[in-house]
C-alpha cells in the first residue's frame, strides 16, 4: 500500500484572525507539530494551501481545484492529486497528533474506502485515511453541492475507529486550535 500525507492548511481562519497553520504554539508554528508526527510515518508529504507562506516548510504546495468549498473541496483536491493508494489527511491545527496514533489508524484502515476516528460520537474527518479509489464518487458529490463532511462520510464505506480509546494515552489528541483563546488554553 502506498501512502501520501496531505496537511490541510487552506482554511479561511476566520475565528483565528490570521493564518492558522502559521500561528505559534509553544514557539513553533501549528503546522510544524503535524509535520513532525507525519514525517515519522511517510516522507511523501504535501500541504494543501494557496498560501506561499508555507513554502519554507519544504513540501510541495497543492492549490485547491475549486476555491471556497472548504474541507470537502480540499479532500477532492487531494484525491485528484494523489498517485498513492491511500491518503492520510490531517488538518494543520491539530498539534497533539502523534505518530503512534497515525500508525494505529493505518493499522485499522479500510483499503477501499475511508477510515476515520469517532471521538465522543463525532467523526474526526480531518484526521483520516481516504482511498484514492473513491475520488470519482467524492468529486460527483462535491459537484452536486454536498459539502458537509458527515454527509460525505455516510455516502461511502467508512470505518469508524474508536477515537476515545485512541486518546487514552494522549488526552489532547483530537484537540484543534480554532481561536487564539484555544492556543492560550492549550499552552
Amino acid at each position: 500500500m502506498s501512502l501520501n500525507a496531505y496537511i490541510l492548511a487552506g482554511g479561511k481562519s476566520t475565528r483565528m484572525g490570521e493564518e492558522k497553520g502559521l500561528m505559534k504554539f509553544n514557539e513553533k508554528p501549528l503546522i510544524q507539530y503535524v509535520i513532525d508526527a507525519v514525517q515519522q510515518v511517510t516522507t511523501d508529504i504535501f500541504i494543501v494551501t494557496n498560501n506561499e507562506a508555507y513554502l519554507p516548510f519544504g513540501f510541495p504546495l497543492i492549490s485547491d481545484l475549486q476555491k471556497g468549498l472548504g474541507p470537502a473541496g480540499a479532500i477532492d483536491t487531494v484525491l485528484f492529486h494523489s498517485t498513492a493508494d491511500t491518503n492520510l489527511i490531517i488538518a494543520c491545527d491539530m498539534p497533539f497528533i502523534d505518530a503512534d496514533s497515525i500508525r494505529y489508524l493505518i493499522s485499522q484502515q479500510r483499503p477501499d474506502g475511508i477510515t476515520v476516528p469517532l471521538f465522543n460520537q463525532y467523526p474526526e474527518a480531518l484526521f483520516g485515511l481516504y482511498a484514492s479509489s473513491i475520488h470519482a464518487k467524492w468529486h460527483q458529490l462535491v459537484e452536486k453541492g454536498i459539502l458537509k463532511l458527515s454527509d460525505l462520510l455516510s455516502s461511502f464505506e467508512t470505518t469508524f475507529v474508536n477515537g476515545n480509546a485512541m486518546s487514552e494515552s494522549n488526552k489532547n489528541l483530537f484537540r484543534n486550535m480554532n481561536t487564539k483563546d484555544d492556543l492560550l488554553d492549550a499552552q
